[in-house]
């Protein structure tokens, strides 16, 4: 794919979707609406031209279903981009990004597992960078509502990390079990 074909979170998670299940645009449109992935988007002005650029790029594409809709559905090279996403390190900078592929790992243990790997050393990373920040003198020179702000970010990179151990270690990655209590 080159740099101009460079896919955005959104169109990663439209991949997503229709590899799970070929859905027209409505159909989709809808688990945008009704889900949290619809943090991401959920408006026709986004998700419309999103699927339109996918199909332009060849990755997914339009086929009649059983009523006339056009129904969308993944091609290889779809699935070839998105399997390749599903992959990636976990960017320190942009955890929030990442948990967009959580979801889609679900009933691949090992690549669950690798994820979860990644995001807790990314979390673990970028907590280091923000306490070395808060301890250097540019730290110290911050307003105490500044520094404040900065330990929440800590405490929140703090609590990413134990929830990637956490799930790491419990049998959730390793099959379709319910969702555990808290």
């Amino acid at each position: 794919m080159t740099e101009r074909q460079k896919l955005t979170p959104l169109n990663y998670a439209l991949l997503g979707l229709v590899l799970r299940k070929p859905a027209t645009g409505y159909a989709i449109r809808k688990i945008f609406e009704t889900t949290p992935i619809g943090n991401y988007s959920s408006s026709q002005g986004s998700i419309y031209p999103a699927m339109a650029s996918l199909v332009r790029k060849g990755l997914i594409e339009t086929i009649k279903g059983e009523r006339g809709k056009g129904l969308f559905h993944i091609t290889d090279a779809g699935r070839r981009a998105f399997e390749s996403w599903l992959c990636l390190p976990v960017d320190p900078k942009d955890l929030s990004t990442a948990m967009l592929r959580f979801p889609f790992l679900e009933g691949r243990p090992d690549l669950t597992a690798a994820f979860l790997t990644s995001f807790e050393t990314a979390a673990l990373s970028e907590k280091q960078a923000l306490q070395e920040f808060i301890e250097s003198p540019a730290g110290q020179s911050l307003s105490r509502q500044s520094q404040v702000a900065v330990i929440y970010g800590i405490r929140n990179l703090e609590s990413a990390a134990n929830w990637a151990e956490w799930a790491r270690g419990d049998r959730l990655i390793d099959s379709a079990a319910s969702y555990p209590k808290s």
